[in-house]
């Protein structure tokens, strides 16, 4: 029980006018109560007592066809009864209170069966008593733009003079643009907590998800599974849908073609903030059959059914849809027809669906004869156990496979896969009245017996509308499918180029560091970048590109110095620095500080490679007999094309007793 999965906002369409109906409500039942309250003085809520409201209601509607002039909606001119879908709202001709579709129960062009919620409240708490909803009489069904504002043109005559400014009002409140709902099951966030997406879910953000960071929590509510943001940027959901997944970067290449593989001709400019919820339609009717030559368009694309003797059956149906899958993104499947227990007025022994409590019975479904105990009461009456009251027992008993379908007034049990429901009862209310049978509490048959047809279902996974258009009336006779829109789009924010803050990653080599998945503008800190050094990088979008190294740390300029003084430990070979790509060392010295007594000490400075010793300071460069300072310009220049570093090394022969020399190399 909680906030439905609708679609957020609505893309407008070029050349398809404002869908305006015009409806009279016939008949408005409650059937939930919200479960969470506000404060511990919420009186609204179902824990409230006799003062608790209703926030959804089964909504029964006639709708009167709207002329237009465009040839590009479902059928073509009009929008009518088939034409109403999840996340429409139906407001009240006469106060203008305002009401979401969540779900259709039923729906022709002339009539429309729903369920409907006061969402968020705000009806609730507008109303002094608490009345979230319109009575019956005449309506308005219209839809949101994208920007979350009602679309009232054309306006019904049948409204008030306020209708417009009261509708207008409301969805000023809390805008969906401003103050986004989003859901995370038990999520313990606070007001001004920052929050970034991951791929399952949403954290407070931190060093390590400030990347992906999507805005700031304005509200914790409504309950516990949902909380509100202001977003850094503007959220979408549009058709096609944005590929990828949850936490997903989306890029885009260079013909504008959007992807999820990070590549150096693509930047990337949405953040997915929420999978796709699919939309899906099944159909009422059990072993659908269609003629040969009777057709429909799917989203625009048409279909024709031609099978076996003069009509398909129902997988003939699916796999002529399923031939252009492709086009219409709509998947067909078959499903097994549910079996329904139905409450029967004839057997109620009070007249009305309700009972004393306690009492109790076995309801078995195939999934093993389980006891429910009804004890919850007083929803409608004192002590008395009314449909809503048993729906919530039934479901505490988690009897797998089991629907419970109730109102004020009724209530029914299905199994989904169709298997038989047998009822036993075990303990007769207060007054010795059963749950099930001939003079029960509830005019439910004992043994409803299995289904074995098959009904068509249709399935668009990426979250978007099922528009079904046909001449006639076969198909939706036929199958008890018509046009709908349940699902929700994947939802993205968009990345603005140019203002993104860089990360910076750190790793401890340059295998680690090529498998990272940059942004522009990213950094990445490699601890040994194979010399035993570290390195800083940064990722232009097409490289990443050497930017500091323990050498560049220091100054541009800067001299490595090594002291040699006899006696020393042998011939040695000294690593005295290393310099980078792109370096020169402008100036080799060695100072004699105490003459050597032996004319075959030898000082070499080059590197460690064959052949390369000597490259900076060779033997005949210095008398190591007499003191002095002995200076070479090698005018060496390393060049940038490299990837590593090179290390100078400097080379002491020792084969004297006394002798004190100092090296030095100047590198910019």
């Amino acid at each position: 029980m909680a906030i439905s999965a609708v679609p957020y906002t609505r893309q407008i369409k070029l050349n398809y006018p404002n869908k305006v109906l015009s409806a009279s409500v016939t008949s408005i039942v409650g059937t939930e109560y919200w479960p969470h309250p506000n404060s511990p003085t919420d009186p609204w809520y179902e824990g409230a007592g006799i003062t608790k409201k209703f926030y959804q209601w089964e909504v029964t509607m006639s709708v009167t066809t709207q002329q237009h002039g465009s040839n590009l909606t479902r059928e073509p001119f009009i929008y009518d009864g088939i034409d109403v879908t999840v996340g429409d709202w139906i407001g009240g001709s006469s106060d203008g209170k305002c009401l979401r579709i969540t779900s259709i129960i039923s729906k022709t062009s002339t009539t429309v069966v729903c369920i409907a919620e006061d969402y968020l409240r705000y009806n609730t708490f507008k109303s002094p008593n608490g009345t979230g909803r319109f009575g019956t009489g005449s309506a308005v069904i219209f839809s949101l733009n994208e920007e979350g504002n009602p679309i009232l043109d054309p306006l019904p005559s049948s409204t008030s003079i306020d209708f417009y400014v009261l509708v207008s009002s409301r969805f000023a409140y809390l805008n969906p643009q401003t103050n986004y709902v989003l859901d995370e099951v038990d999520h313990n966030f606070e007001k001004g907590n920052a929050i970034s997406v991951v791929a399952d879910g949403y954290v407070r953000a931190n060093a390590a998800t400030a990347d992906t960071m999507i805005g700031v929590v304005t509200e914790t509510g409504p309950g516990p599974d949902f909380f509100m943001i202001l977003p850094n940027n503007k959220i979408y959901d549009f058709d096609p849908a944005i590929p990828g997944n949850q936490g997903d970067y989306v890029y885009v290449d260079e013909d504008g073609a959007l992807g999820n593989i990070a590549a150096a001709s693509r930047r990337p400019v949405f953040l997915l903030l929420k999978d796709a919820v699919a939309s899906t339609i099944d159909g009422s009717v059990s072993g659908p059959i269609i003629g040969d030559g009777n057709s429909i368009t799917i989203n625009s694309i048409p279909i024709t059914f031609t099978g076996t003797g003069g009509s398909s059956n129902v997988l003939e149906i699916a796999q002529a849809i399923n031939t252009e899958s492709s086009n219409h993104n709509v998947v067909a499947s078959i499903l097994t027809s549910p079996s329904e227990a139905v409450s029967n007025a004839s057997l109620l022994f009070y007249g009305l669906l309700g009972g004393y409590t306690p009492f109790s019975s076995y309801i078995d479904n195939g999934s093993g004869n389980t006891l429910v105990t009804f004890t919850t009461n007083g929803s409608q009456y004192a002590n008395i156990a009314s449909p809503l009251d048993m729906e919530i027992d039934i479901e505490s008993a988690n009897i797998a496979n089991l629907v419970v379908n109730a109102n004020e007034i009724t209530m029914s049990l299905e199994d989904i896969n169709g298997n038989a429901i047998v009822i036993t009862n075990n303990t007769n209310d207060t007054n010795g009245v059963p749950f099930a049978g001939p003079n029960s509490i509830t005019g439910i048959q004992l043994v409803t017996n299995a289904v074995n047809d098959e009904q068509l279902s249709l399935t668009r996974s990426d979250g978007g509308e099922i528009l079904i258009f046909e001449s006639s009336t076969v198909f939706r006779d036929a199958t008890g499918i018509v046009s709908g829109h349940n699902g929700r789009l994947p939802l993205a924010m968009n990345i603005e180029q140019g203002v993104r803050k860089g990360g910076i990653y750190v790793v401890s080599d340059i295998t680690a560091r090529n498998a990272l998945s940059p942004l522009p503008g990213d950094q990445a800190y490699v601890t040994n970048k194979g010399d035993g050094e570290w390195g800083l990088y940064q990722w232009t979008g097409d490289e990443w590109v050497e930017i500091g190294n323990l050498d560049s740390a220091a100054t541009d300029a800067r001299t490595f110095e090594e002291t040699f003084t006899i006696p020393y430990a042998g011939n040695v070979e000294v690593a005295m620095g290393n310099i980078s790509p792109g370096r020169k060392v402008t100036e080799v010295t060695v100072e004699v500080t105490e003459p050597f007594d032996s004319p075959n000490v030898s000082i070499l400075v080059g590197f460690a490679s064959v052949g390369e010793y000597n490259t900076l300071f060779a033997d005949g460069d210095a008398d190591f007999t007499k003191l002095g300072v002995y200076q070479r310009n090698p005018d060496y220049y390393y060049s940038k094309n490299n990837t590593q570093d090179r290390i100078i090394v400097a080379s002491f022969l020792d084969n004297g007793t006394t002798g004190n020399a100092i090296v030095r190399v100047t590198y910019v």
